[in-house]
């Protein structure tokens, strides 16, 4: 399954706005998907955490994690579509003085 193959990099924080966005809403209404992403986040951060002394709950940074992600990628998602409406508003305003001077 395409999600699955997803979770390493989704763990790393390695995919763009889109693919997070839809990443989240999957493993947020599918649970074997979730329960799968819960198995490798468990491998790849709990290893990683076992030469530490610090407590840590990886079930809330899992959540704090996904969370996270989606929220970066909403954001993400606003700026693009803001940038994108600023240059076509300058583009739309640029042409318009433009065919102004070669009016004249």
């Amino acid at each position: 399954m395409e999600v699955q193959k997803n979770i390493p990099a989704f763990i790393e924080n390695d995919l763009d706005s889109k693919e997070t966005l839809e990443f989240v809403d999957h493993v947020r209404h599918c649970d074997t998907c979730m329960e799968e992403l819960s198995v490798e986040f468990l491998v790849l951060v709990g290893i990683k955490r076992l030469d530490s002394a610090s407590a840590f709950n990886l079930n809330q940074e899992l959540d704090d994690l996904i969370d996270y992600n989606e929220q970066r990628a909403r954001q993400k998602r606003q700026t693009s579509f803001f940038i994108f409406i600023g240059a076509l508003l300058a583009a739309i305003i640029g042409g318009y003085f433009l065919s102004g001077i070669f009016r004249k």
